[in-house]
């Protein structure tokens, strides 16, 4: 059966029961999992695959050894979707997130990506974003949201051009920088306009800790 959609999830070990929350989230029904293993270099990764829907979920787990930016390569690397999407460990989808997208991608499967709205919470506070591609750069205060976004891995991009486009070897600002470097290879979408991405922002340790930039010092 062809994987229509890739979930692709960067975790670490201090955000297990984050994760936990992220993939009952996601399967919200009793579906019947295949699991399998495999590593990438000392890193191990499991795959998820959903026997009802056409999709596959991959958590790639590091204790922010690698920087952020290796670290979305990779999962892009070892995506078998024809679509992909990555979600932070932290966050959440919208319970109807998948079948919104499943629907857009049967619907044009050459698609280059499916964009939507995002409810930002930081710090206990709401706050709205937009995903289009009709927005050249990352902005604030625009078209009556408090951030709009050109196209990025949290929403639903076309696999091979996902693939295409290497991240920087960064810890901080990789998906902006990403974002700015993939967007011309995204000429058309299809919008949702529901809030399907659903982002937590309440720090509780440091920048560096959060980033690992303490690594960096360390190893």
């Amino acid at each position: 059966m062809q994987l229509s959609l890739s979930i692709l999830i960067p975790s670490t070990p201090d955000r297990r029961k984050d994760l936990s929350k992220l993939l009952e989230c996601i399967s919200e029904q009793e579906y019947t999992r295949k699991v399998d293993m495999f590593d990438i270099g000392e890193l191990q990764c499991s795959r998820y695959y959903d026997l009802l829907c056409p999709i596959e979920i991959l958590v790639f787990e590091d204790a922010k050894i690698m920087t952020i930016g290796e670290k979305r390569e990779l999962l892009y690397k070892h995506a078998k979707g024809t679509h992909s999407i990555q979600v932070d460990s932290d966050d959440l989808l919208a319970p109807n997130a998948i079948q919104l997208i499943l629907e857009a991608i049967r619907s044009n499967p050459e698609i280059t990506c499916i964009t939507f709205k995002e409810r930002c919470m930081i710090n206990g506070g709401y706050k709205s974003s937009n995903h289009s591609i009709r927005y050249p750069q990352w902005m604030d205060n625009q078209d009556g949201y408090s951030f709009v976004r050109c196209p990025f891995y949290k929403d639903v991009i076309r696999t091979d051009i996902a693939k295409s486009v290497p991240f920087e070897r960064i810890r901080y600002n990789e998906d902006e920088r990403w974002s700015m470097a993939i967007k011309s290879l995204l000429t058309d979408e299809i919008h949702i306009e529901e809030e399907l991405y659903y982002y937590n922002y309440e720090p509780k340790e440091s920048h560096e800790t959060r980033y690992g930039f303490d690594k960096d010092k360390t190893s």
